[in-house]
């Protein structure tokens, strides 16, 4: 693991690409295709109640066979960071072959069922545009080939001759479209410039320190295990305070060690050092390189996680409780052949919310995992 520089904005404010954070946006995409599957797979209740045996047969087909896999695909890629195009294109694929899976079924149900499932298919395509996850060109791509195909089966109904009817869905949808992805690009666009001017306050903030950042790397590290201290969480929590720019949350865990005082009475100071040091190195190497560790006091400490989504902050929470497991330091104070372990608290980031506030958070989880028992993790 990289070692940690003692700017206290550089742990808030990065100024590499998204590439460089694998991590940023996998929970929403997760999200997005969970909740598609659910409702492709709760829809089958109404086509069972609606659509005729054969008809029916072509639903299950186009449900089961089409989109699901395709959804199920997508959930696998998006554990993989490395095949970012790869992902694009299958979640893409599957977002419209649901809205149009849901289009072709609605040309075969009576009134008034007909009409919601083309309201349902519409609803899917803005839907994909808005919150899908996807890049820009993607989203653009995914969302034209889905109205064009949903244009071509509503006018035609699936039939030969063509019915050449619901012209009013055909205006409707190009309408729908072009709003989500105005809507689309002008999100995407404020969000880049929030991101520009933190990274200018970022670099800004970092030229007026390089003179003494020698000084303040040994000023805001603690001595014994190397990471930042309590002085320099009071600068982050300070600068926060008085910084123009939207906060948009923090996550934090605050991580104590359990039975520490009972294991500096019978194994001494010296060997609580060891121990110290050795969960600390064991816990930075389970993090990334822009999270921040900090010794919040004694045997507690704090870190900082950006970007972090609330079930990938308890995912690395649970791998930071097994990391100090699996070190295996003996307890002298507990005997029995028990090890050293840790108990820790989540707070997952809140936009608005102060990095004191995330802290106080954090903290109450952790006594709540204390008084569960120990060695867990609790939110």
């Amino acid at each position: 693991m990289t070692e940690q520089l003692p700017i206290p904005h550089d742990r808030r404010t990065s100024d590499a690409p998204d590439s460089a954070h694998p991590m940023r946006g996998a929970g929403a995409r997760r999200r997005f295709l969970i909740g598609t599957l659910l409702v492709n797979l709760a829809a089958l209740s109404i086509d069972f109640a609606v659509l005729d045996a054969p008809h029916l047969a072509f639903a299950l087909g186009l449900r089961l066979l089409l989109v699901t896999p395709l959804v199920l695909l997508a959930l696998v890629l998006n554990r993989r960071p490395d095949d970012r195009a790869m992902q694009s294109a299958v979640q893409a694929t599957a977002v419209v072959a649901f809205a149009l899976s849901v289009t072709a079924i609605g040309q075969f149900a009576p009134e008034p069922f007909a009409g919601r499932y083309m309201m349902a298919a519409l609803f899917v395509i803005f839907a994909g545009a808005l919150v899908s996850a996807l890049s820009w060109p993607a989203t653009k791509i995914m969302t034209v080939t889905g109205t064009v195909l949903y244009i071509l089966i509503t006018v035609t109904g699936l039939r030969w001759p063509p019915a050449w009817t619901n012209i009013d869905l055909v205006g409707l949808c190009i309408v729908t479209c072009v709003i989500a992805l105005r809507a689309r690009q002008r999100k995407d666009a404020q969000i880049a410039e929030l991101e520009a001017i933190r990274r200018s306050d970022a670099r800004l903030k970092r030229d007026l320190r390089q003179a003494n950042a020698a000084l303040e790397r040994l000023s805001a590290t603690d001595a014994l295990t190397g990471v930042f201290n309590r002085r320099y969480l009071d600068e982050l929590i300070e600068q926060e305070a008085v910084s123009i720019v939207p906060s948009l949350g923090q996550s934090v865990l605050m991580i104590d060690v359990d039975h520490f005082k009972l294991f500096n009475d019978h194994g001494g100071h010296a060997a609580g050092d060891r121990c110290l040091q050795q969960i600390v190195t064991a816990v930075r190497r389970n993090l990334r390189s822009c999270d921040v560790v900090v010794r919040y006091g004694g045997e507690e400490f704090a870190v900082v996680l950006p970007g972090l989504d609330e079930a990938e902050l308890h995912e690395t929470a649970e791998r930071l409780c097994h990391a100090v497991s699996d070190l295996k330091i003996p307890h002298p104070g507990l005997g029995g052949g028990r090890v050293v372990t840790i108990s820790v608290g989540i707070a997952p980031a809140i936009p608005a919310e102060t990095l004191a506030d995330a802290i106080q958070r954090a903290d109450q989880s952790l006594y709540r995992a204390k008084r569960a028992g120990r060695n867990r993790v609790s939110a």
